[in-house]
């Protein structure tokens, strides 16, 4: 891989990562996405996040990935989780945010009874993607309840998973997933 990070600051303090940073590399993380990505913007590392991590195990304090999850085939994605485990350190905090189907179909199921035409930015683009980047890489492959993301956290090894309000994208229709890797 190729990266601009090279441990020395970020080794001092705790190491965090920004997994499918896309165009918002956060300050205070190592940002990771595909080289070339839909965004034009260079992350610190490039790496295909849906393959192991160029990170050695127990690396990592904190493993963040906001709208990431959706767009991997869903069969993948515990493996995917398993690596991003492997790298998160013993009680080291994952936090994922995604679109929520529970609070998509609760939108669709009220708009539809009361004849309301429906925001497609909390409908079709929270199961499908947004269709305006015109992208395959931006279009989803799956679209997650609670129950179901918080059994696949847990299989992967965290406990005290919480759902809880998303802090980016739109609160009505997304949800946040924290959980903390068990201890060894």
């Amino acid at each position: 891989f190729q990266s601009r990070y090279s441990g020395g600051e970020m080794a001092q303090s705790a190491v965090r990562l920004n997994l499918g940073c896309g165009h918002k590399l956060m300050e205070g993380f190592v940002n990771v996405d595909l080289g070339g990505n839909w965004s034009g913007i260079k992350p610190d590392v490039e790496a295909d996040i849906s393959k192991p991590l160029p990170f050695p195990d127990n690396h990592a304090d904190e493993i963040h990935a906001y709208h990431v999850v959706e767009h991997f085939w869903r069969w993948k994605v515990p493996e995917i989780l398993e690596d991003w485990m492997r790298v998160l350190k013993p009680h080291g905090q994952l936090v994922l945010e995604m679109p929520c189907f529970d609070k998509i179909l609760h939108y669709m199921i009220e708009k539809g009874t009361s004849g309301d035409m429906m925001d497609a930015r909390l409908s079709l683009w929270g199961l499908y993607g947004d269709p305006c980047y015109e992208s395959e890489e931006m279009t989803h492959k799956w679209c997650y309840c609670m129950g179901e993301i918080t059994s696949l956290v847990e299989d992967a090894g965290c406990e005290m998973i919480t759902i809880e309000n998303p802090r980016t994208h739109i609160a009505m229709r997304d949800m946040r997933v924290v959980g903390y890797k068990k201890g060894v």
